[in-house]
């Protein structure tokens, strides 16, 4: 082989690179035009905005796109990145050019870095086991996944005399994603060095019944969330009008209180069940 000919390979290969990361890109746009779509609709339909059965609704769009989003990821740029990145090793080990293994193994680090990055949005979308494992173990790992992902710490902390598990697979699927949701703004906007997710029996409440809170902070640099435009962050908006609605249907409220010199508490409080 040429060292001609291994340029027009390394040339072909960086083209497929920037091929598949603008798929990527130019999937999750259309999901997040789509999702604005959703919400526009919600707010100029203000009588069905508490109707429940609208609500579910829309979450199963929801949850349906980012199934579907998650699987085409899968089959299809992952398994090619897979691909390239065998293509790619295979020809550095016939290469002898000391330039042309300088530049292919720059686009196999770059490979390796978008294989990471696709791994973390699928697992992100994907929706976690829920049956037959105990909510707090599932709530945890999300906190460890979270930090794998961000290098951000990721405390948890449940009360002892808590039971999770009481709720139903859908309930805790709608927690789970609020929980999610939250973390992934940390990740995206707080530019924090911690956080933690900390949920316990409000206070005054008998055991037997009333409310728990479940708290995610922050140490990040905050913002004013009741000055926020809505034209600021389209993919913002959506996650916070989904954790909203997730709230109404788990029979509870969400409230976010964030300061530049306090960081960000997300609050939920719902009935335990």
């Amino acid at each position: 082989m040429t060292e001609l000919d291994l340029q027009d390979l390394t040339s072909a290969l960086s083209l497929y690179t920037s091929f598949f990361i603008f798929l990527v890109v130019l999937t999750f746009a259309a999901f997040i035009i789509l999702m604005v779509i959703l919400i526009h609709n919600i707010k100029s339909r203000k009588n069905l905005k508490d109707n429940r059965q609208f609500i579910e609704e829309t979450i199963g769009v929801q949850e349906e796109e980012r199934r579907r989003i998650s699987q085409e990821l899968h089959d299809t740029v992952s398994q090619n990145i897979k691909a390239l990145l065998l293509s790619q090793k295979e020809l550095k080990d016939r290469c002898t050019d000391a330039n042309l293994l300088s530049e292919l193994e720059k686009i196999i680090n770059l490979e390796k870095k978008n294989q990471k990055e696709l791994r973390a949005i699928i697992q992100n979308l994907s929706v976690p086991a829920l049956g037959s494992i105990p909510f707090k173990t599932v709530i945890n790992d999300l906190c460890e996944q979270f930090y794998a992902q961000s290098k951000i710490p990721c405390k948890f902390f449940v009360a002892p005399d808590l039971s999770l598990d009481t709720f139903t697979t859908e309930q805790k699927h709608h927690i789970l994603r609020i929980i999610q949701e939250a973390l992934n703004n940390v990740r995206a906007h707080a530019k924090a060095e911690e956080t933690s997710v900390v949920i316990r029996r409000i206070s005054g409440q008998q055991k037997s019944s009333g409310m728990i809170r479940i708290m995610i902070f922050d140490d990040g640099q905050g913002f004013d969330y009741a000055k926020q435009p809505a034209s600021d962050d389209a993919s913002s908006h959506f996650g916070m009008s989904g954790m909203e609605m997730r709230a109404k249907l788990l029979g509870g409220n969400l409230s976010v209180n964030s300061s530049p010199d306090t960081g960000t508490e997300v609050r939920l409080e719902i009935p335990l069940q």
